[in-house]
């Protein structure tokens, strides 16, 4: 009974969260998207230029070594999973219904 309370209890904080997310998301997503393609192009045409230089091979490097790093607070994946599952179902039904509603 206790975990089916919990589920209900995180459901229902998920789904609300979820749709303010989403609805406020998509208010904001079109500016966002503009001034970070805007960006990415003026970056492109910078590296192409020659005003400076990026070394891809040591950024998958460092990021590799971040995840392998990582230091999961749980004993395994599948507990992580479990325990987050209603709040993560809740939470993605409600960003996409508040998604559709902004």
């Amino acid at each position: 009974m206790e975990e089916i309370i919990f589920a209900l209890k995180s459901g229902g904080i998920g789904l609300i969260s979820g749709i303010a997310v989403g609805f406020i998301s998509k208010k904001v997503s079109k500016i966002l998207v503009f001034f970070v393609a805007v960006a990415f192009i003026l970056i492109q045409i910078a590296i192409y230029n020659g005003y400076f230089e990026v070394d891809w091979l040591s950024w998958g490097n460092k990021a590799v070594d971040l995840v392998k790093d990582a230091d999961i607070p749980t004993n395994s994946l599948k507990e992580l999973f479990v325990r987050n599952a209603p709040f993560a179902i809740a939470a993605l039904i409600g960003f996409i219904f508040g998604f559709k509603r902004g």
